[in-house]
């Protein structure tokens, strides 16, 4: 099955031409199809090739080495004289094909006499004679013809995007190590890797997803970051750099390099900064190179660190609760791909693919020393003919200010080392110095980059003495600065330092975490078997509605005896309060008239028992009962007086309290048992949600004394406890306004007020704070508790300098303060 893709014309032919890829099997080859004449060329890939690299070979030997370097062979320059000899015969070369040294022989038809006839001669005849009569090697004949570039003169000018390259201008190129020749491993993955180049058009989601992750988990990575800090050190990050993200952009340059017809050399290990090892592949033979070609070259590192960064971040937060060498270990490749790209591969203003990149966008060999004399021609108040630019003028001040940002970087880092020493007023005097120094090496390099551009200012106009332009070199010529220009310059800056006066609010902040208002574990103090459960759980439910009963039959029962004994002694109470009773004190008075009438019986008894013992008429035992029987019933009359008079008196109230004291104990031992059965019932104490869930699955289970049941909470008005830095805390007051941004409504904000301020500062990894509890109304219960965000606390007007270099004048004002002695 073969299959055929419209391909690109190479240049020098015809633009009726078509040309196609004709892929059969494992075999390619092109075909050139003429639309005018109907007609169809055969070309194989070593020929296609050649018309492809033409531009950018004007001399045989380039032409033979670049050919060597693709296709691992070397090539005769009769083959290739013969090759454009049939190109010519067939019209296949334009009108333009006259411009190039190679083709420009086989542009005017040569014509010879046969028998008497004047007929065009063949243009593989000519090949034939202009080649030579032995063939050299191709690294031979393109140091005869100068092909290779190794020998460039020092001052000379190469393309932007190759000129000062490390890996692409043989005079940048340091000392190294060489490991092995990964040319033909290129060749092979070639064809495999190619189509990943669509991936490209996913970067800016990948970037864009990644970026939106970092910022909204900001905190997270942080806190990630420590981690990773504290489990790893210095060598395993370099070991992550060299082996994950080195190599890996090394070789993307190299796979576009091979795409683009250039010569890759081995795989180098060299040292970045004297000591930092590196991998690096040596790219030769550049010169052919478009400026689009030429800007894919350092394009395709960035974006592979880009996409490394993306994968990182995705794979981080993705992995984060689950797989923690994983998530990790794509935390360590982002953050090392983010520094590496800010610091150095993406920044432009460091020698590193991004500032090639940009030169070459520019077309701009010297950039750094173009602009550097372009924003010193603006200093002076002149133009510099084709350096006056404001894109320029204004890289090279970036330049400025970056150099000064890591010098007082570096600064800063060495001060706050030295004040830790306590050295007093030496820590001042050392910084200074230590600042002096390298501002004076900075502008040294500065000065060394802006002579050096001028220096291959001068080769190159010494290169083109012997080609003068037409009508001479034009003079540059000084014209003043417009009073327009001076007017609305001074106009920017003046506006500029009164908007630096302006009132500007200026409001604390910091990140927050979502308490609710009120929350209760719901609980009781009785045991038994769960009978009812009415929700399963995560229900909004009223306050006082039944969430679950415990079953209460036994405190039931006890409850109906106590009921009994409460109405019995109550009985007895009112039965005491109503005496003394009218029939009581008749029976008691009755029984005082039998006693007093027996006594007098046996009162009257007596004396004639006494004389019939006299009388010798009875014994002495039965008069003797008789006077004991009249002593007993005198008793019995006091006794019943006594009992009348009892009865008459009444209870005492002593006796009164004292049931009742019994009564009362019997009332509080059924309140407390109703009290328990109260609580056997289990309700909502407020509106608000339920926490737990599948609460459904303890019915019938046995709840024991003092176990949760379930949580619930209130959060139709939710708590946000807010840390705020330290340094930023005068600013707040309590009552102030807050405004409360959650990262799940990140498009919203939520006001409320602070309500108090902690008395103690808390530490964190990043520093000192105090929080504040702030309280914010949730009708429609969308802040959850546990929710994170950032929220803003109204403060204080100052001016915008002020608001915008707080941290700057507190460093000044506590710390350089405290270094004076």
């Amino acid at each position: 099955m073969s299959e055929s893709k419209k391909v690109a014309l190479p240049a020098y032919l015809p633009r009726r031409l078509q040309a196609f890829r004709i892929v059969q099997g494992d075999t390619t080859s092109y075909l050139l199809r003429d639309k005018l004449a109907d007609k169809t060329h055969d070309l194989e890939p070593w020929q296609f090739f050649v018309l492809e690299v033409l531009p950018g070979c004007e001399a045989i030997g380039k032409l033979l080495s670049v050919f060597e370097d693709r296709f691992g062979r070397q090539i005769s320059e009769a083959e290739v004289m013969k090759f454009f000899g049939w190109l010519a015969d067939n019209k296949l070369l334009d009108e333009e094909s006259g411009a190039h040294p190679l083709l420009k022989p086989f542009t005017k038809q040569g014509y010879a006499l046969e028998h008497g006839l004047v007929k065009p001669k063949s243009f593989e005849e000519l090949a034939a004679a202009m080649a030579p009569a032995t063939t050299m090697p191709a690294a031979a004949i393109a140091a005869a013809g100068g092909g290779a570039k190794e020998g460039i003169p020092e001052d000379a000018t190469l393309a932007a995007g190759v000129n000062e390259a490390d890996n692409l201008d043989p005079r940048a190129a340091g000392r190294g190590w060489k490991l092995f020749e990964i040319k033909p491993m290129l060749a092979v993955l070639l064809p495999l890797v190619s189509p990943l180049k669509w991936v490209v058009y996913l970067m800016p989601f990948l970037g864009l997803s990644a970026l939106i992750l970092v910022v909204r988990y900001a905190p997270l990575a942080y806190q990630d970051l420590q981690t990773l800090h504290d489990l790893t050190n210095l060598f395993t990050h370099a070991l992550t750099s060299l082996f994950a993200i080195n190599i890996t952009a090394v070789f993307t340059q190299a796979f576009i390099a091979q795409a683009f017809r250039a010569s890759v050399g081995p795989l180098t290990i060299a040292l970045r900064f004297g000591f930092f090892p590196r991998f690096v592949v040596q790219i030769r033979h550049t010169e052919q190179l478009s400026r689009r070609e030429r800007m894919w070259l350092h394009a395709g590192p960035l974006l592979m660190r880009v996409f490394l960064f993306s994968m990182g971040v995705l794979v981080w937060y993705n992995t984060r609760d689950s797989f923690f060498t994983l998530s990790r270990a794509g935390l360590a490749i982002a953050f090392i791909c983010a520094v590496n790209i800010v610091l150095e591969g993406g920044n432009p203003l460091v020698k590193g693919n991004g500032y090639h990149l940009l030169a070459a966008f520019m077309n701009e060999p010297h950039l750094r020393g173009k602009s550097y004399l372009a924003f010193m021609s603006k200093l002076r108040g002149g133009s510099a003919s084709e350096a006056d630019s404001s894109v320029l003028v204004t890289y090279a001040l970036a330049n400025f200010l970056y150099a000064f940002l890591i010098v007082a970087v570096i600064v800063m880092i060495v001060t706050k080392f030295l004040a830790q020493l306590q050295i007093g007023g030496m820590t001042i005097i050392l910084s200074l110095v230590l600042f002096g120094y390298l501002l004076v090496r900075t502008a040294q390099r500065f000065s060394k980059i802006s002579t050096a551009y001028e220096r291959s200012v001068q080769f190159d106009r010494w290169r083109r003495r012997a080609m003068p332009a037409e009508g001479g070199e034009a003079k540059q010529v000084d014209t003043p600065i417009q009073r327009t220009t001076v007017y609305v310059r001074t106009a920017i800056v003046f506006s500029l330092l009164l908007l630096l006066f302006l009132p500007y609010p200026y409001d604390a902040g910091g990140t927050f975490d979502i308490y609710p208002s009120d929350r209760q574990v719901i609980t009781t103090d009785v045991s038994g078997i769960v009978e009812e459960v009415n929700f399963i759980g995560s229900e909004s439910v009223k306050k006082g509605v039944v969430i679950a009963r415990i079953a209460a039959t036994d405190l039931k029962s006890e409850i109906n005896v106590l009921t009994a004994k409460i109405a019995e002694q109550a009985a007895v109470i009112k039965d005491l309060q109503a005496r003394p009773k009218k029939e009581e004190v008749m029976v008691a008075e009755r029984a005082l008239d039998v006693a007093r009438k027996h006594e007098q019986f046996t009162r009257d008894r007596e004396p004639r028992m006494e004389r019939l013992y006299k009388d010798r008429a009875i014994s002495f035992e039965e008069y003797d009962a008789a006077r004991r029987d009249h002593e007993v019933d005198v008793d019995e009359v006091a006794k019943r007086a006594a009992e009348l008079a009892l009865v008459k008196t009444g209870v005492t109230p002593d006796k009164i309290a004292a049931e009742k004291a019994k009564l009362d104990a019997l009332v509080e031992e059924r309140a407390t048992l109703s009290g328990k059965v109260d609580r056997t019932t289990l309700r909502m104490p407020f509106d608000g949600n339920i926490l737990t869930l599948h609460l459904n699955e303890r019915l019938n289970s046995v709840m024991e004394k003092g176990q949760p049941f379930a949580t619930v909470e209130n959060t139709r008005q939710v708590t946000a406890e807010i840390q705020v830095p330290e340094s930023d805390i005068a600013y707040v007051a309590i009552g102030a306004t807050i405004r409360a941004k959650p990262a799940a409504f990140f498009d919203r904000e939520f006001v409320g007020k602070v309500q108090t301020l902690d008395r103690n500062v808390t530490v964190k990894p990043f520093g000192n704070v105090v929080k504040v509890i702030a309280t914010i109304d949730n009708p429609k219960g969308e802040l959850k508790t546990g929710m994170t965000g950032y929220a803003k606390i109204g403060g204080t007007t100052m001016p915008v300098w002020k608001a915008f270099s707080l941290a700057l004048v507190r460093f000044i004002s506590v710390q350089v303060w405290s270094w004076i002695p």
